[in-house]
C-alpha cells in the first residue's frame, strides 16, 4: 500500500469555466497548436487539468483573468475555483510567470544619509537584503535599482538649498498660505 495520489488518475472536468477541451487526449495534454486555438476558459481547464504542464503566456493570461473576476465570488464553487487558479500560479516558476526574463548581476550600493550623521539602510524587499553583487532576476533587479534611485532623489532633495519649503511666518498672504498648509 502506497500514499494516494497528489492528482488524479484520470483528469477531473471543473464544470462552468467553458466549453469542453476539443479533441483532446485523455492520456495527455493537448499539443501546443491545440492549445493556440482554444478560449481562455477552455485555456483553464487545461492549466487546471494537467498542473505539470508548462504554462503558456494564453494560459497565464486567462488564469490572472479567472482570478480577477472571481476575487468578490459568493459561492462555494467560484472560491473553490479562484484557490485552485492562485495555487496554480503559485507552482509557477519564475521563466514562466515573465518569459524572457534572465539572471543578471548588478552591484547593490549600501544606503547612506547625506548628511554625514550617520543612518545605513540597505535595500530590502520581502525580507531578503540586497548588498554589494548579487544576482537577481531581472525584474527583480529594475525594483531594486529604481529604489536606490528614489533613495538618493530624496536625499538630495533634502540635502539641498532650495528644498522647496515655503516659510509661512514672513510675509505672504493668508490664501497662499493656506493653500501651503492644504498640500502639505
Amino acid at each position: 500500500m502506497g500514499r494516494p495520489r497528489k492528482y488524479p488518475e484520470s483528469p477531473a472536468v471543473v464544470p462552468n469555466i467553458g466549453p469542453p477541451v476539443p479533441d483532446a487526449d485523455p492520456d495527455g495534454p493537448p499539443t501546443p497548436e491545440e492549445l493556440e486555438d482554444m478560449e481562455p476558459g477552455q485555456l483553464v481547464t487545461v492549466a487546471l487539468e494537467w498542473p505539470r504542464m508548462k504554462i503558456t503566456p494564453a494560459m497565464l493570461h486567462a488564469l490572472n483573468t479567472t482570478v480577477r473576476e472571481l476575487n468578490q465570488a459568493d459561492d462555494e464553487h467560484g472560491k473553490s475555483l479562484r484557490r485552485q487558479c492562485i495555487s496554480r500560479l503559485g507552482r509557477c516558476g519564475h521563466i514562466e510567470l515573465h518569459p524572457g526574463c534572465q539572471m543578471v548581476t548588478i552591484d547593490v550600493p549600501v544606503l547612506k544619509r547625506a548628511d554625514g550623521r550617520g543612518g545605513v539602510w540597505y535595500v530590502q524587499i520581502n525580507d531578503r537584503r540586497f548588498v554589494g553583487k548579487c544576482e537577481v532576476w531581472e525584474c527583480e533587479a529594475r525594483t531594486i535599482l529604481e529604489l536606490v534611485y528614489h533613495y538618493r532623489q530624496v536625499e538630495h532633495d533634502r540635502m539641498s538649498d532650495d528644498n522647496h519649503m515655503i516659510d509661512l511666518d514672513t510675509g505672504g498672504m493668508v490664501a497662499e498660505r493656506a493653500r501651503a498648509i492644504q498640500r502639505a
